[in-house]
């Protein structure tokens, strides 16, 4: 399972302090799907359509350096410093079934 981090220090931070407490919010359900869909940051149009005054506050987090706007929507800057890539979470996935693949043949033997 993929977490998406965010930093114990965000609520003092003056890029949240600029984008606000609704776009916030939007920068964090994003990164859940970011996460969960593993985009690497990559946020669709579509997600933030979906979402009430999503383009507006999409626009806020740019304003804010926080994301970028793409020909597909949006970019969370700095993903990979702060987040696992797709490729990393994929690799501890296959690393997490090989152990537990392991630990059963121990336990059969």
């Amino acid at each position: 399972m993929a977490w998406f981090n965010a930093d114990d220090k965000m609520h003092s931070h003056p890029k949240i302090r600029t984008a606000g407490l609704e776009a916030v919010g939007l920068w964090l359900v994003s990164g859940t799907y970011c996460t969960d869909y593993l985009t690497d940051g990559a946020v669709p149009e579509w997600f933030v359509l979906s979402w009430p005054k999503g383009k507006g506050l999409a626009s806020k987090l740019v304003q804010a350096n926080l994301w970028e706007k793409t020909q597909e929507g949006w970019q969370f800057l700095s993903w990979t410093e702060y987040q696992r890539t797709k490729t990393q979470v994929i690799e501890e996935k296959r690393k997490a079934a090989e152990r537990k693949e392991r630990f059963k043949e121990k336990t059969r033997e």
